[in-house]
C-alpha cells in the first residue's frame, strides 16, 4: 500500500513543533510497515520554502536546516514528475478554491496511485474531504 505525505507533515519532524513526535510516529509506522511514502518532485521545493520560512522567523538556524536537511534526505519517499495532466491538477486546485496548484499535485499523485494523502493542514482536509477526495488529516485519533 502507498501513501502520500504533504511537506508540512515532513517539516514539523525537524522543526521542534509540538506535533513533531506525532508526525515521527506515523512516519515510523508507515516505514515499519512497509508502506511506501510519495510526493510530487515539488517535495524539496516546498520542504527548503518552509526551512527559510523557520530561519526567517529565527525558529532555526542555518546549522539547523542543515541537520534538517540530511534528516529529511533520509526518509525514503519515493518523488514522482508532476502529474502529465496538467489540466487536473489545475481543475483540481479550483475545486478547492485554491489560487496555486501545490497542494493539488500532491491530491492528484494520490488519486494515481490509489492512495490518500497525508497532512497537517486541516483545512485542506476538511475542503478536500468535502469535495470527494483523498486527503486525511493526521492527528492523536490516526495512530
Amino acid at each position: 500500500m502507498a501513501v502520500v505525505v504533504d511537506a508540512n507533515l515532513l517539516v514539523v519532524m525537524v522543526s521542534g513543533d509540538a506535533r513533531g513526535p506525532l508526525a515521527s510516529e506515523q512516519v515510523e509506522a508507515w516505514i515499519t510497515a512497509g508502506e511506501e511514502m510519495h510526493a510530487p518532485e515539488l517535495l524539496p521545493y516546498e520542504l527548503a520554502s518552509a526551512l527559510t520560512r523557520l530561519v526567517a522567523a529565527r525558529a532555526m538556524s542555518a546549522r539547523q536546516v542543515r541537520a534538517a536537511w540530511e534528516d529529511l534526505s533520509e526518509l525514503p519517499v519515493v518523488q514522482h514528475p508532476l502529474a502529465e495532466d496538467l489540466p487536473r491538477v489545475v481543475a483540481i486546485a479550483l475545486r478547492l478554491k485554491r489560487q496555486s496548484a501545490y497542494d493539488a499535485a500532491y491530491i492528484a499523485l494520490a488519486q494515481d496511485l490509489r492512495a490518500d494523502l497525508w497532512t497537517l493542514d486541516g483545512p485542506l482536509a476538511r475542503n478536500a474531504q468535502a469535495a470527494g477526495l483523498p486527503v486525511r488529516l493526521l492527528n492523536e485519533a490516526e495512530l
